[in-house]
């Protein structure tokens, strides 16, 4: 055999197996990947539901409605979807009410209260806190949150992009042929795979990219600070005492943590 013929065919050889062994291993990183994301995924929504729950408590003791929207929308935030979503997810979040000589007292210091608790439940479920890395207590890291899973999306979906274009089964197997002019002599007497049966592979092997809509993802919004609404968030704590007594009283009541 020929010194060249066979330099040639263990380059081939050698050429093929990097390409097989890079194929596989970039879609088993792909695979990984997105399996941890849908774990993380799950962690996040977990946390959005818990703020759900949060959200539950502040309307229900805020007993109106229409005006717990309104005080959000003078505060510019657009809350109208939020009362539905939160009753969907079943029983609310629950409190020990702050002490107070009367009933006018104990409750506007809960509906602070438990404000406060919205607003942070809803940062840490948007924005993450920190909290101990389960594989090392002493140290803080930043938990699982939203803008955190969305970055991460965002990094999958380029690599899963570029697994179903750049690595396809068509892009590798036309490579392949081409690195052995015999094979193609071959394929242009008798014929080979056809386009279509080609395309079908790649459609059948080809990532789904992530879609974060379809995630079940609570969709909340960012609130002011207590500080920045204080005075208002009294005056309608005021207003629900005096204009709806025995309502507010009994979601008191039901609200309290046992």
């Amino acid at each position: 055999m020929p010194k060249n013929k066979s330099f040639l065919e263990d380059f081939y050889n050698e050429t093929m197996s990097e390409m097989a062994e890079n194929f596989f291993a970039r879609r088993r990183r792909v695979e990984a990947r997105l399996e941890g994301f849908k774990a993380l995924a799950g962690d996040v929504r977990e946390m959005g539901l818990r703020a759900l729950r949060h959200w539950a408590a502040l309307f229900a003791l805020l007993v109106d409605e229409e005006l717990a929207v309104g005080f959000f929308r003078e505060c510019g935030v657009d809350v109208a979807a939020l009362p539905a979503q939160a009753a969907a997810v079943g029983e609310p979040w629950r409190f020990t009410p702050p002490f107070g000589l009367t009933f006018a007292g104990r409750y506007a210091k809960s509906v602070r209260y438990v404000y406060m608790a919205v607003r942070a439940a809803t940062q840490d479920y948007l924005h993450g806190a920190y909290g101990s890395d389960p594989h090392n207590p002493a140290r803080k890291i930043l938990l699982p949150n939203l803008d955190s899973l969305k970055a991460l999306a965002a990094t999958i979906n380029a690599e899963v992009e570029g697994v179903n274009t750049g690595q396809s089964p068509s892009t590798v197997l036309n490579f392949a042929k081409s690195m052995d002019p015999a094979e193609v002599e071959k394929e242009a007497v008798v014929g080979g795979m056809g386009w279509e049966d080609v395309r079908k592979l790649d459609r059948e092997l080809a990532f789904q990219a992530i879609d974060l809509d379809a995630l079940g993802l609570p969709d909340l919004p960012d609130i002011p600070a207590l500080d920045d609404v204080e005075t208002q968030l009294d005056a309608l704590s005021s207003a629900i005492s005096k204009l709806r007594n025995e309502e507010a009283r009994r979601a008191m009541k039901w609200l309290k943590a046992e």
